[in-house]
C-alpha cells in the first residue's frame, strides 16, 4: 500500500496530470451540456482558430523552460503577415512574399535575442519593448487598412483536409500541429539541446560553468520564437483571408496561459511540451465551452485565470506534502 501511495504522490506531483484532469472533467462537463461537444468534427473544426497560437506556445515553452519570457510573439505575427501582404500588394510573387514575412520573423526573433542574450537584459522588458515596436511598424505600413484579396491558393490553408477519421476532417493546420508537438517534444526531451534549455532555466551561473553558450542558446530559442510567430501569423492571415495591424492584438497572455498550464515554471527550470499539448486542447475546449454558454469575454477571463491557479497551487502543494512527509 505504502508503494501504491508513493506512486500515486509521484504522478500528482508532475505537472501534466493536472491540467489532463482537468481537460477531462471539463470535456465531460461540456459534453452533457452541449451535444456538440459529442461531435468530433465540431471540435476539429473549432481547434482551427486555435493552432496558430498554439503553435507559437511550443517555442514559449522553450523560452519559460530557460527562464524567460517572449511577450511580442502576437505583434511579431501582426509585423510579419503585414509585410509579406504589402509586399505582395506592391507586386512580388506571393511565395516570395511568404519568405520574406519568415524572414521578418527571425530578425525579430534575432533583435530579442541579442538583446537578451548579448546584452543580457532582462526578456521581460526586452519584448514588452519589442513589442510595441513591431505592432508600431505594423501600423506605420498599414494603418487602419486591410489587405486582402491573396491568391486562392493562399486563401483558407486551414480548411484543406489531409485526412478523415470517423468521418471528421483533419485540417492541415492541425496535421502541422501536432507533427511540430512532436518535434519540440524530442528538441526539449530527448537531445543535448534541450538539457542546456533546462540548465539555464534552472541556474544559469551553474549552465555557464559547466561550459553552456547560454548566450548561444538565448539567441536561437527567440530566432526560433520569431520564425514560428511569422508562421502563425501568415496562418492567420490565411484563415481570416485579410491582415490588419491588430492581428493577435493582446494574445500573449492566451499563450503564456498555455504554457503555463501545461505544468512549466514561470521562473524556469521546469516545461513540458506533452503538458503544453494538453493544455492547448483544455484551452480549446475550455473556450469554445464559454462561447457556447455565452459567457461574456470578461469572465472567460475571470474562469481562465482560475483553471491556472489551480493547475499551478496542486502540483505546489502536491510536492510540499511530500517534502514535509520525507522529513
Amino acid at each position: 500500500m505504502s508503494r501504491i501511495n508513493s506512486v500515486l504522490r509521484r504522478r500528482l506531483v508532475q505537472r501534466e496530470v493536472v491540467p489532463f484532469a482537468l481537460l477531462v472533467v471539463i470535456l465531460v462537463i461540456s459534453m452533457i451540456f452541449s451535444s456538440n461537444f459529442r461531435d468530433l468534427a465540431y471540435l476539429l473544426r473549432t481547434s482551427n482558430r486555435y493552432m496558430e497560437l498554439s503553435l507559437t506556445a511550443l517555442t514559449m515553452t522553450l523560452i519559460i523552460t530557460a527562464g524567460m519570457i517572449d511577450l511580442s510573439v502576437p505583434a511579431i505575427m501582426s509585423c510579419s503577415a503585414t509585410i509579406s501582404a504589402i509586399l505582395f500588394h506592391n507586386g512580388l510573387s506571393m511565395g516570395s512574399a511568404l519568405l520574406c514575412g519568415l524572414l521578418i520573423g527571425a530578425a525579430c526573433g534575432t533583435i530579442n535575442g541579442l538583446l537578451v542574450g548579448y546584452a543580457r537584459l532582462p526578456a521581460m522588458i526586452v519584448t514588452i519593448g519589442s513589442m510595441n515596436l513591431f505592432r508600431g511598424i505594423s501600423q506605420i505600413f498599414i494603418g487602419d487598412k486591410s489587405l486582402g484579396k491573396f491568391p486562392a491558393w493562399f486563401n483558407g490553408v486551414d480548411s484543406v483536409t489531409v485526412f478523415r477519421i470517423f468521418g471528421a476532417r483533419v485540417s492541415v493546420t492541425v496535421v502541422f500541429f501536432i507533427l511540430c508537438a512532436a518535434v519540440f517534444f524530442l528538441l526539449l526531451h530527448r537531445t543535448g539541446f534541450g538539457r542546456k534549455v533546462f540548465a539555464i532555466g534552472a541556474n544559469e551561473q551553474a549552465a555557464i560553468h559547466s561550459g553552456v553558450n547560454t548566450r548561444r542558446v538565448k539567441l536561437f530559442l527567440f530566432i526560433l520564437s520569431g520564425i514560428f510567430s511569422a508562421v502563425a501569423g501568415i496562418l492567420t492571415m490565411s484563415r481570416l483571408l485579410l491582415v490588419q495591424y491588430s492581428l493577435a492584438l493582446n494574445m500573449e497572455i492566451d499563450v503564456v496561459i498555455m504554457v503555463l498550464l501545461g505544468g512549466a515554471d514561470i521562473n524556469g527550470g521546469r516545461g513540458s511540451i506533452a503538458g503544453t499539448f494538453i493544455a492547448v486542447l483544455l484551452v480549446i475546449i475550455l473556450k469554445t465551452s464559454l462561447i457556447v454558454a455565452n459567457i461574456t469575454a470578461d469572465a472567460q477571463m475571470f474562469v481562465m485565470g482560475l483553471i491556472l491557479l489551480v493547475s499551478i497551487i496542486i502540483p505546489n502543494i502536491s510536492s510540499l506534502m511530500q517534502e514535509m512527509k520525507d522529513k
